[in-house]
């Protein structure tokens, strides 16, 4: 909101109001509740200047000091247009002040990657094209203030090629063309890479202008120049045979690039990309080159079939030496084989014999084996024979005599069910008077057992 006072002593011409002074007061009131006496103030609503993505705004002081001779551009207290600009946002002006341009930004304020800015200030005692150049961005620019020129940086093509008429014949003025040393003339379609650095950029702009200025003002006259001057050196047979267009495209890679050092481009390599010669002699020379082609050509199929001969030559000696390789290879299985079979037969007797003799051994060992086998069962039986007879021996030695054994074994032979009854003879009877006569140890054994017996069966009977 612009404020301005009514009172008090008149603010001097191209002035805004200051202290108690009567006119245009330079500070906005901001939104909000403001408080003026209207007698003394008097108010005035006006929008904020909406600057959006992609334009600037160009401000212009209407109050201020006026410019001094020379200048268009004003500083913040001068009357003009103001250097600076305002960017994308709002922006809160006095508009009785200043006025407010709004301006789509140019392609020339977006530089893109691969190019370059190229800066031209339009006033002051450095106005000219300015060494430090714009890299690849967005700015926000004055154009009023600087020009800028997006200059392309890196190697391109430039390429110059032939036309031809109806008949086949090169036209004038087309291409490469430069007379030989023959007389005759040559076109070519030459082909230059070249390029321009960053640092380079301002002073090529300030010389030629633009890169097609360049390219038509001094890349072209000069091939057309070095071109003419090494080319009318050679012949058109010489110029026609792939050496001496090499050396020529050498030499003129060479020109060039000593003529771009010197007007600050950088020629990398400069290309005969194909040659025209004048049609009579091209024909002229393509026969002959076409003839000399068929005689390599009979010349390399000579060889080839001489190289085919000695090489089935090769094939049949390499046969015959296989054919007596494998006879001989036959024979020495042949031979190898009869060898191997008599190491055989020879191994197997010797292992025969061997086996014969092992298994002689083996009986031997087995004849003793059973010999101390027989003496051995012969001796056990002799010993047992000695311990059954000296047991008996014992036996009958216990029992005091041959005759008390032979009761024994005679009673413990006797069944155990037998029944012995006594009979009453008289006295001097054995079953009576048995104690008085048995005083062996067999007797007493044997009254003891018949006693005993005839005890059980008197048992039994009650």
């Amino acid at each position: 909101m612009i404020v301005t006072k009514k009172t008090g002593k008149p603010a001097g011409k191209d002035s805004y109001a200051a202290g108690g002074e009567m006119g245009v007061q330079e500070s906005l009131a901001g939104p909000g509740r403001h408080f003026y006496n209207p007698w003394t103030y008097s108010v005035q609503r006006v929008k904020d200047v909406e600057i959006h993505p992609g334009e600037i705004g160009i401000v212009k002081n209407n109050i201020g000091k006026s410019l001094p001779p020379g200048r268009y551009l004003a500083g913040p207290d001068e009357k003009g247009t103001q250097r600076s600009v305002l960017t994308p946002g709002l922006w809160r002006m006095n508009t009785h002040g200043q006025s407010v341009t709004v301006k789509k930004i140019t392609d020339h304020s977006i530089i893109k990657p691969g190019y370059i800015g190229v800066q031209t200030l339009r006033e002051g005692k450095d106005k000219g094209i300015m060494n430090d150049v714009l890299q690849p961005g967005y700015y926000n620019i004055n154009p009023r203030e600087k020009r800028i020129d997006i200059v392309e940086i890196g190697y391109k093509e430039l390429t110059i090629s032939t036309s031809f008429a109806k008949n086949g014949q090169p036209l004038l003025r087309t291409g490469v063309s430069f007379p030989l040393a023959d007389g005759k003339e040559m076109y070519l379609d030459f082909s230059v890479v070249w390029g321009i650095f960053p640092k380079d950029a301002p002073r090529i702009i300030k010389e030629y202008g633009t890169i097609e200025m360049v390219e038509s003002k001094i890349i072209v006259p000069q091939v057309l120049s070095i071109c003419k001057n090494i080319g009318s050196n050679f012949t058109t047979m010489q110029f026609i045979e792939g050496n001496t267009r090499e050396s020529f495209q050498n030499e003129v890679t060479v020109a060039l690039q000593k003529m771009g050092n010197e007007k600050g481009m950088h020629i990398l390599i400069a290309l005969v990309r194909g040659f025209h010669p004048a049609k009579d002699i091209k024909e002229t020379i393509q026969a002959r080159m076409i003839a000399e082609e068929e005689k390599n050509t009979l010349l390399i199929e000579q060889k080839t079939d001489v190289v085919a001969a000695l090489l089935e030559q090769a094939q049949k000696v390499v046969d015959i030496a296989m054919q007596d390789f494998d006879g001989e290879t036959r024979a020495f299985v042949a031979g190898e084989r009869e060898e191997g079979l008599k190491k055989a037969a020879e191994v197997r007797a010797h292992a025969d014999r061997q086996v014969s003799a092992l298994n002689k051994e083996k009986a031997l060992v087995q004849a003793v084996g059973l010999k101390i086998g027989g003496k051995a069962a012969a001796d056990v039986t002799e010993a047992k024979r000695k311990a059954d007879a000296t047991k008996l021996q014992l036996q009958i030695d216990a029992f005091g005599g041959p005759e008390s054994y032979n009761l024994f074994t005679f009673a413990e032979a006797l069944p155990g069910d037998i029944r012995i009854k006594y009979r009453y003879a008289g006295e001097g009877t054995l079953w009576t008077d048995g104690d008085k006569q048995l005083d062996g140890l067999s007797q007493k054994k044997l009254l003891e057992y018949l006693q005993n017996t005839n005890k059980s069966s008197t048992s039994r009977k009650r």
